[in-house]
């Protein structure tokens, strides 16, 4: 029987010394937030599973991410766009920590290919704020952000 993507998970690969952390499903009122609360030392959250959070998920997920002692040293990473959209609308939604990957929609305007591309912030810091290039799978052109990259990446100018 397959995993239904909409199914709130967190699974937990951590190893000594460092608390690893990977959510997936849909951040609702049913999603089980609590076990993100008492992580603590070195955290990474990857949270590419994530397919959806409504507005209950928002407020329960900040009211988690500020449960979060200062001193912990938390990183997001593979966050996609779901959640950068509510990163750029909602102050707070990561809390102290620091995002170091997203994934972007992308498309090709010349033979229509979608995907997801993963990013770092780094990376588009580097560039002034912008996406590095993605050659299409299929026909190796350019592919541009499938959304306003000014406002997609609104996070990165803000988080500099």
């Amino acid at each position: 029987m397959a995993l239904d993507t909409y199914t709130f998970r967190i699974e937990d690969s951590s190893q000594p010394g460092r608390t690893r952390l990977a959510i997936s499903g849909v951040i609702d009122e049913h999603a089980e937030l609590h076990p993100v609360s008492e992580v603590r030392g070195e955290v990474e959250i990857s949270l590419k599973g994530v397919r959806r959070i409504n507005s209950f998920g928002v407020r329960a997920w900040i009211d988690v991410i500020r449960q979060i002692p200062a001193e912990t040293k938390l990183t997001f990473v593979e966050c996609p766009p779901p959640v950068v959209d509510q990163i750029n609308m909602v102050q707070g939604f990561l809390g102290h920590g620091k995002l170091i990957s997203f994934y972007s929609p992308m498309i090709c305007e010349d033979c229509d290919e979608q995907e997801d591309a993963l990013f770092t912030v780094a990376a588009c810091r580097d560039l002034g704020g912008k996406l590095p290039p993605v050659k299409c799978k299929r026909c190796g052109n350019a592919m541009e952000v499938d959304d306003l990259e000014e406002q997609y990446l609104l996070f990165v100018r803000e988080s500099a």
